[in-house]
């Protein structure tokens, strides 16, 4: 669930915001955006700084963004609501809970990753995301060749998910790349970086990305 922290959000907020108790067993998209349109699922959506930009860009594809941190969303949530475009919405509950439980199966055309917690102790491993059956579940809940993209500035992180996304049989690579492209000033990134990924590269960091394609007998 989300972190303890209370904060209150005004109307045009709320409005964007998926209550848990308004889910009646499984997120039902054609309910929550008024259409059929395809839906996009960013998982740990931040400050909503990609939603945001690929929902003006592609007004025909709907946004979900999952995020637990009611420090960052409430910054998501207030940027969607001077917006105010509608498709896009925000659900505050675990990713891998919401995936697993919550997504009907091939009704989500992508899922975008980038730069989840890389839990870098040894003891703290088994937190990471991409847990086999979490990976089974994106698979399954993905429309036939639908994508997973993944993007972390962590070397070791990335090659563990890229190494359990592979093995797992599901998805087939079809990027791969390593990016040291730092920049100065926040007006230099691309509209749709996130927040993080202007962070660490402002700092120099490599950004490493990945792009998987579900196999058609997922």
């Amino acid at each position: 669930m989300c972190a303890k922290t209370v904060y209150e959000y005004n109307p045009e907020m709320e409005s964007y915001l998926i209550s848990p108790g308004s889910i009646d067993e499984t997120l039902d998209f054609e309910s929550i955006f008024g259409n059929t349109n395809p839906v996009e699922i960013e998982i740990g959506t931040g400050k909503g700084r990609f939603i945001l930009a690929e929902s003006l860009k592609r007004p025909e594809t709907n946004f979900l963004g999952i995020e637990r941190s009611l420090k960052y969303l409430r910054i998501a949530l207030s940027r969607a609501a001077r917006a105010q475009r509608p498709n896009y919405a925000f659900l505050c509950l675990n990713a891998d809970m919401v995936v697993k439980l919550l997504v009907r199966p091939k009704s989500v055309t992508a899922y975008h990753v980038y730069f989840p917690d890389p839990w870098p102790k040894d003891r703290h491993q088994k937190r990471r995301l991409f847990n086999p059956r979490l990976i089974e579940k994106m698979a399954e809940t993905l429309i036939e060749d639908g994508i997973l993209y993944l993007k972390s500035d962590s070397a070791d992180y990335f090659t563990d998910a890229r190494e359990r996304i592979i093995t797992s049989g599901l998805f087939q690579e079809i990027e791969n790349t390593a990016a040291d492209e730092p920049i100065q000033y926040f007006e230099e990134a691309n509209g749709d970086a996130t927040h993080y990924e202007i962070k660490w590269r402002k700092e120099g960091r490599i950004i490493y990305s990945g792009v998987y394609q579900v196999q058609s007998s997922a």
